[in-house]
Order: structure tokens, then sequence, then C-alpha cells
């Protein structure tokens, strides 16, 4: 509970109260889903992202999961209410490496990680004749002779 002194007489502290209000409540919001539907939690397990949602009641042909670019769609319609969340990816999470699974009223959906680039040497050509060819096409403008006919 949370207890504020309010001076009767001066109107800057009301709309200062006003503003701390809308503050806490955008806060608030922010911590807690104060919006209709499951909850989705994630964490990290074994190199992957895992999201679960329980949805008790609701089958499985009735949940959808989806990937557009790197936004994941989660989604349930049934008779009596439909639920959507989308969550985006960041860039260490792989639109292609999504698995879902639906077992007793439990969405999980697991996402994989970005595979790591492999690191190559790569080699340098210091032929002298590759230069002077590269340095003349940068000179002459990367222009082709084009032939002309003269009969």
């Amino acid at each position: 509970m949370i207890v504020r002194h309010r001076f009767p007489f001066d109107r800057r502290f009301d709309l200062f109260d006003r503003d701390v209000d809308r503050v806490f409540e955008q806060l608030t919001g922010s911590f807690f889903d104060t919006r209709r539907g499951p909850t989705v939690s994630g964490t990290w397990k074994d190199d992957a992202y895992v999201l679960t949602a329980d949805l008790p009641g609701v089958p499985a042909e009735a949940v959808s999961v989806g990937v557009t670019g790197n936004t994941l769609t989660l989604s349930a319609t049934t008779d009596d209410s439909s639920w959507e969340r989308s969550v985006r990816l960041g860039e260490q999470l792989d639109p292609d490496k999504v698995t879902a699974h639906h077992r007793d009223g439990r969405l999980t959906v697991r996402i994989g990680t970005v595979d790591e680039p492999v690191a190559r040497l790569v080699e340098i050509d210091t032929s002298p004749a590759r230069a002077a060819i590269e340095a003349s096409d940068t000179e002459a403008g990367d222009t082709e002779a084009v032939p002309t006919d003269t009969d």
C-alpha cells in the first residue's frame, strides 16, 4: 500500500502526483501481465531458448505457432476466446530452428541459437600478373571494349 501526503493548496504537487501515478502504472504494467490470456515464460536450456505457455483446456488443434522473419507468433483460438502473443527473436536466436510441442495443456516452444561462424583463412594472391590486370581495370574505369562492325 502506498501512502502519499497531499498538499491541498498547491496545484504543482497535484500535477506531479498524476505524473507519478502514470509512470507507476506503466512500470507495473510492464512487470506484471495484466492482459487477459496465459502468461508466456521463457528460459535458457541447453543452448536454446524455451518458451512455455499454459493453455488448460485448449486442444492442440486450436494452437498455432508461426515464424515470420524474426517474429515468433503464438496463438490459440477456441469457440469461447482467442489469444495471440508475438515475440521478436534477437540476433542470437535462429528462426529456422523453432520447434513446438503441446501436451496436457502446456505449449513448449524451443528456439535454437544461431550457429557460430566458422573461422577460415583467406589466401592472399601475390602474383604480379593479377595485380597488373586489376590496376589497369581500375584506371580504365572498368569499361569494356565493344567491337564495331565495319564492312
